[in-house]
């Protein structure tokens, strides 16, 4: 979770910096509502990071749990919207489909075996 809080940190970034350079390289065409919703998911996205940062710190670990879930619906809608964002389909788009496709499937091999990790630190009740 936490290298997934660096990658939407940096994006949010870049969308607050250059929105309409992030949509020329994931092949959106851009006018200003556009841009103006590319910022605001940019500050949107520092709202996630920050919490994906602490969550995965300082989250008891049923808290880690159900955020990484969430975040397994998060990456695959990532991924899936913006293969289907209108526009040309740029290298630069392939990239965020591949790296939203990537942490999804990560979360999710991942999940069971953090969930397995946590059972077995439990004190037996019996």
């Amino acid at each position: 979770m936490v290298i997934g809080s660096i990658v939407f940190a940096i994006s949010a970034v870049l969308l607050l910096i250059d929105p309409s350079g992030f949509l020329t390289y994931i092949g959106v065409p851009s006018d200003e509502s556009v841009i103006w919703s590319f910022k605001l998911m940019g500050l949107v996205l520092i709202a996630l990071a920050i919490h994906m940062a602490t969550t995965s710190r300082n989250a008891a670990d049923p808290a880690f749990r159900r955020a990484a879930l969430a975040m397994i619906l998060v990456s695959i809608g990532l991924g899936v919207l913006t293969y289907l964002a209108p526009g040309a389909a740029t290298t630069g788009r392939w990239i965020f489909v591949a790296v939203g496709s990537s942490f999804a499937a990560l979360y999710t091999i991942t999940l069971p075996i953090k969930s397995i990790g946590y059972k077995e630190e439990q004190p037996n009740s019996a």
